[in-house]
């Protein structure tokens, strides 16, 4: 038996529509309350004959990601089997375990990994969420059917691709037997068809880089540190960071009779993030600790004082920063010590 959209209305226990991401989660463990799938050994043969619904929907709402490979869109497999007259059953952990994705042209069910630098444009899942990046941005309705029936089982899945390429998903499930019963493409909810956008280009003027003046008071090697502050704001909205590295040091000898040299050291949540690369230099961790900036960059620049141990003996004026943003989406771009005052850092 088949939950096509012409049963929707009759079905007991059913709506079609939910709003809000949070009724989301609640829809969850509503559903599965004091239901749990059978175990393998009590049901060694299967106790269900057909399929009352096999449906998916976007938890979060809309149907597109970015293609990084890192964003994940949340979808969520409705399973309800029947039994004898057609009654609502219980699957089995294994028969849980079974329910898959399935490409609905190829047929082919979606790789369950990760997707890495340099695999070939495709579309994979997981079973569990990368918490630090968030899903697209979506305002609409998240709709889908309520699934507050009886033994009505739930299976999560996290999309996520590196092509520009949509797909059309289906679902399956293995009954104990081997059996497979796919998803009815053409009834309600039984496909879902997802894409993709670049991630965004971003123009230099996109990222701020802020100069704030330093408390924090001389040693015997640093005579003071500036403190900068990089981050990204795009129409009106600030853009987190969740991971940062800097190809290198900046460094400068100084012509000024006060000090020896400038050294910029970068950190990220209040660490530094040239973890690769080490200095014998005075740094002023502490002090970016105390200062974190949450999802952004920090950028401090010693100023090496007469009579200490900071020497910089060569010029390193440009480094690169790497991040990536709270979406998944890479970013690159050069930093420099300006040239005719290497005391001060800007975008280049």
């Amino acid at each position: 038996m088949i939950f096509t959209e012409n049963d929707a209305a009759m079905a007991p226990g059913i709506d079609t529509e939910i709003n809000g991401f949070e009724s989301v989660d609640n829809l969850y463990r509503t559903a599965t309350a004091g239901i749990a799938p059978l175990s393998d050994a009590q049901a060694e043969v299967s106790s269900w004959v057909g399929i009352n619904r096999l449906q998916i929907f976007s938890a979060w709402g809309g149907n597109v990601i970015y293609a990084n490979g890192s964003q994940q869109l949340k979808l969520i497999v409705v399973i309800q089997v029947a039994g004898a007259r057609a009654k609502a059953a219980d699957i089995t952990q294994g028969e849980l375990d079974s329910v898959r994705l399935l490409d609905a042209n190829s047929g082919k069910a979606l790789p369950i990994d990760i997707i890495r630098d340099g695999d070939a444009p495709g579309w994979k899942c997981m079973l569990e969420r990368q918490a630090k990046f968030e899903p697209f941005p979506y305002a609409g309705e998240v709709r889908g059917p309520l699934t507050t029936g009886e033994h009505v089982f739930l299976k999560e899945f996290f999309v996520s691709s590196n092509t520009s390429e949509p797909i059309k998903l289906m679902a399956d499930i293995t009954r104990a037997d081997g059996t497979v019963f796919p998803s009815n493409e053409r009834s309600l909810y039984g496909s879902i068809t997802l894409s993709t956008v670049s991630p965004p280009a971003y123009r230099k003027e996109h990222y701020r880089l802020k100069r704030l003046s330093t408390s924090r008071q001389a040693t015997e090697h640093v005579a003071k540190v500036d403190r900068y502050i990089l981050d990204l704001v795009s129409d009106q909205r600030h853009i987190k960071f969740v991971d940062c590295s800097l190809s290198a040091i900046l460094q400068a000898r100084s012509d000024n009779s006060d000090y020896l040299g400038y050294y910029a050291l970068g950190y990220f949540n209040g660490h530094k993030a040239n973890h690769w690369q080490g200095t014998s230099w005075e740094t002023a961790d502490n002090y970016a600790l105390s200062n974190e900036e949450p999802g952004k960059v920090v950028l401090l620049m010693h100023f090496a004082r007469k009579g200490g141990h900071s020497q910089v003996r060569y010029d390193r004026l440009m480094a690169r920063i790497f991040v990536r943003d709270m979406y998944g989406n890479k970013h690159e771009l050069d930093v420099a010590m300006n040239a005719a005052n290497p005391s001060l850092i800007e975008i280049i």
